[in-house]
């Protein structure tokens, strides 16, 4: 027979097993979401970027040589790499790895975040977490999965190599992933010197162990992205900066920061700044500035002053998100004013609530534009040169973005670039129209890229026409950020003028009128 306190506390398992359940039907639910969306998404040139160099260089060339002109540690392409070379992954299979990480982190998030469940279950479907970091495939697929779990073994001071671990795998992503590990490990460091006196003599020689290898971890990211002076990236800042006409055609830092700021939090500046400000309020009040500041200013400086994409400012609302995880109230925190307490906790709930709200609208408006827009026009492209067996002869092509239609072939199309994929080096290959090349070639297809239809349609399309050539194919495509469109990926496919009773003909492609549609 039970015992009075077995059958006392029979409800209280029963609720947390309902808890546990409501926490596993919305990781389903995220889960059937990212799934769904992802035979819709048309893969765009920098998921296909990292999959061609994993595709067509061993393991060495990739570390010790390409990567330095990607700016990325490699983590990324060594897994893309064991998928097609161990696995025998096809390109179709990028977007599921990607989504294979995303739901890793989103299980992290639901199941083991600090936050009440009507806060964390909503972020899970907000936007960086369940469309830009989950449905497009690049190494930021796994930064929720790193950062939360870096954010759960952060007050475990006794183990310090598993949260070395994830900190070093978090290094070896990308350069802003690099970034948030060592202030991560900066902050935990310095937490453990504060109870340093109480550790024992192991535990102790665990922290030299990890320091050890963290550092050397940060040794080979530096060797590894040690740029050499045929990066192009470099190239072209030192042209710039002889150019004022270059200049001035760029954003200014503090543009820059505007941009960064908003996508990153609220949307728009000020309540974004505001959000910020309230943000670090709280923060200093938990006595957990450093590990809100650090992280958060650091990025938005580097995007400011160096570089900053959409798809960048993700990974300053997850150094936000890690930071609130890091300060939220435990059960073992010494006991301070309970009206102050109530109050904290009131400000930070309704800071959180706020931002879920802006940003699983931004999910919904983008998700269902990814179902209503092409993303990118490198797939349409693909189907009509393999239905018309462009990719059978010498092609001709220019832009960076021809890597999201090489992906889709087995080989290189382009006889005036050496590589599928876009070798970001000196000298800069398929990066204009060359005539000289396109004399020389003289293929009877070019495909141009181009996030500007407009200004290709005034400038290379009557070059082209002057050439022989005709527009045959047009390709739409629009890279969605939020609630907005941040440029367009569309492809021009041109052929040789040939009669009209020898034209080829293919079926189930759209022509030249896509050029009206519409933006989103």
């Amino acid at each position: 027979m039970a015992s009075a306190s077995q059958i006392a506390s029979l409800p209280v398992t029963k609720s947390r097993d309902l808890w546990k359940f409501g926490d596993a039907a919305v990781l389903l639910a995220y889960s059937c979401v990212v799934l769904w969306i992802l035979p819709y998404h048309e893969k765009w040139a920098d998921e296909a970027q990292a999959w061609l160099i994993a595709r067509d260089l061993d393991l060495r060339t990739i570390w010790f040589h390409e990567l330095r002109y990607e700016g990325s540690p490699g983590l990324w392409h060594t897994i893309l790499w064991i998928a097609q070379h161990v696995f025998h992954a096809g390109y179709g299979a990028l977007g599921y790895i990607g989504a294979a990480f995303a739901i890793a982190g989103a299980a992290v998030l639901i199941f083991l975040a600090p936050f009440p469940r009507y806060i964390r279950w909503p972020l899970a479907f907000t936007y960086v977490m369940i469309y830009q970091y989950a449905v497009i495939a690049r190494p930021y697929t796994m930064l929720p999965l790193l950062a939360f779990s870096a954010a759960y073994l952060f007050k475990d001071t006794l183990h310090p190599e598993r949260i070395t671990l994830v900190l070093a795998l978090l290094a070896l992503l990308t350069l802003h992933g690099a970034i948030f590990a060592g202030c991560l490990g900066l902050m935990y460091l310095l937490q453990a010197l504060k109870s340093w006196a109480t550790l024992e003599a192991l535990v102790h020689r665990r922290y030299f162990l990890c320091i050890a290898c963290l550092g050397l971890v940060f040794a080979f990211v530096a060797l590894v992205l040690q740029p050499t002076p045929d990066v192009a990236e470099f190239a072209l800042k030192e042209k710039m900066k002889q150019s004022p006409a270059l200049q001035a055609l760029q954003p200014t830092p503090l543009r820059k920061a505007e941009a960064v700021v908003s996508g990153a939090f609220l949307d728009y500046t000020i309540p974004s700044v505001i959000f910020i400000a309230v943000a670090t309020w709280w923060c200093c009040y938990r006595k957990r500035l450093l590990e809100f500041a650090l992280p958060v200013s650091l990025l938005i400086g580097l995007y400011s002053l160096v570089h900053g994409y959409p798809h960048h400012h993700g990974t300053v609302y997850l150094a936000a998100i890690v930071a609130f995880w890091i300060a939220w109230p435990t059960s073992s925190d010494p006991p301070g004013s309970l009206v102050a307490e109530i109050w904290m906790s009131r400000v930070i709930v309704v800071l959180m609530l706020c931002l879920c709200a802006v940003n699983v609208t931004d999910a919904a408006v983008a998700i269902r534009r990814e179902f209503v827009y092409p993303y990118s026009g490198a797939k349409d492209a693909a189907t009509y040169l393999r239905q018309v067996g462009a990719d059978k002869g010498p092609m001709f092509g220019f832009l960076y973005g021809m890597t999201g239609v090489q992906a889709y072939f087995d080989h290189n199309l382009l006889a005036n670039t050496r590589t599928a994929y876009y070798h970001n080096g000196l000298p800069e290959e398929g990066t204009e129209l060359d005539l000289y090349e396109l004399h020389r070639i003289n293929p009877e297809y070019i495909v141009a890229y181009s996030n500007d239809p407009e200004l290709m349609a005034q400038t290379s399309m009557p070059v082209l026409v002057e050439q022989g050539y005709e527009l045959v194919h047009f390709s739409d495509g629009y890279y969605l950020y939020k609630r907005a469109v941040y440029q367009r990926e569309t492809y021009f496919i041109f052929r040789k003028k040939v009669s009209a009773a020898n034209l080829p003909v293919a079926t189930g492609t759209e022509d030249d009128s896509n050029l009206t549609k519409s933006h989103p």
